[in-house]
């Protein structure tokens, strides 16, 4: 197996692993608060916190998964309109796009932790370095940025009449 597609089950299996840990973690804190106020009328404190921090990580991570299962925002409605020879053409500059913006979140995103980082900032409850959980921005982004390049490839791998036509089992 050669190594891109050794690194490309890793990434699905950190994807999917990572995500599965979030949610079982988000959902059992979420029922322990839940008891320990309505029984003992107390309270972890930081709960609410991680849980968001938890599930801001899921829904972006998440967003990274459905790109790589192409189940994404597309515009095929609009590019089906056109001749099968400018479909290609179009499914490229929009993944081509997706590969700019999700890029310069990515850079954005580093800049931002960098930034937080310096200045110590600390989370409200948790009060552990805010660049921790704020560093989902440009990892998720990252992986979105690594899954809309695979599809470039893959696009430009492939004949211009078979596009629209693999993608529509996705959708």
């Amino acid at each position: 197996m050669s190594k891109l597609k050794t690194l490309n089950k890793l990434l699905n299996r950190f994807e999917e692993v990572t995500v599965g840990i979030a949610l079982i973690v988000a959902v059992t804190l979420t029922f322990i608060e839940v008891v320990l106020r309505k029984f003992f009328g107390s309270s972890l404190g930081f709960t609410q916190e991680l849980v968001v921090y938890l599930l801001i990580y899921t829904g972006l991570i998440g967003a990274a998964i459905g790109v790589r299962e192409k189940v994404h925002l597309g515009v095929d409605l609009a590019i089906k309109q056109f001749p099968v020879k400018w479909q290609k053409g179009f499914v490229i500059i929009t993944t081509m796009l997706c590969v700019l913006f999700t890029t310069i979140i990515t850079i954005l995103g580093i800049q931002q932790v960098i930034n937080i980082a310096l200045f110590g900032q600390v989370t409200p409850e948790m009060e552990i370095p805010l660049y921790v959980p704020l560093l989902i921005v440009p990892l998720a982004f990252g992986l979105m940025t690594i899954r809309f390049i695979q599809e470039l490839i893959h696009v430009f791998k492939t004949p211009a009449n078979e596009i629209l036509q693999q993608e529509e089992g996705a959708y």
